[in-house]
């Protein structure tokens, strides 16, 4: 076992990425999941705000892929997110973040527009209240 110590500037330069990604062993081409490896070393952008003319988006929303093999849930108010949801523990990846639904499912993959609060176990709450309605919405379950 070795440690590696990586610093908040690493993350500002993506040269560094794919070294980074080689060190915790990540797959090639998936840079992205150190963010939620470490989460809080990478800077977060604010997102841009999204002229509504007066209307608000839905706060919770869910899409599938085009070919309906993957599922997602999307938070539209802050702390904006998306994470897929899976149907089999084994599905899960990006540990510490993930949510076991009270019906079976996982919240993970999380990918956050935004900083993540401190404490997700409110939101994970929220976020489960807005799968069953959606599931009672579609006579699911």
């Amino acid at each position: 076992m070795f440690t590696v110590k990586i610093s908040k500037s690493d993350f500002k330069n993506p040269g560094r990425w794919a070294e980074i990604a080689r060190l915790l062993d990540l797959p090639d081409g998936r840079t992205e999941a150190i963010v939620m490896r470490m989460p809080g070393l990478l800077p977060v952008e604010p997102a841009t705000k999204i002229e509504t003319h007066g209307k608000e988006p839905e706060e919770w929303l869910i899409a599938e892929s085009l070919d309906g093999e993957r599922q997602w849930l999307i938070h539209n108010r802050e702390p904006r997110f998306m994470a897929e949801i899976v149907d089999d523990e084994e599905d899960t990846f990006n540990p510490p973040f993930e949510y076991q639904l009270k019906n079976g499912q996982w919240l993970c993959n999380f990918n956050w527009l935004e900083p993540p609060p401190e404490d997700l176990t409110i939101l994970c709450n929220e976020a489960e209240t807005a799968i069953e309605i959606y599931d009672e919405n579609l006579g699911v379950g």
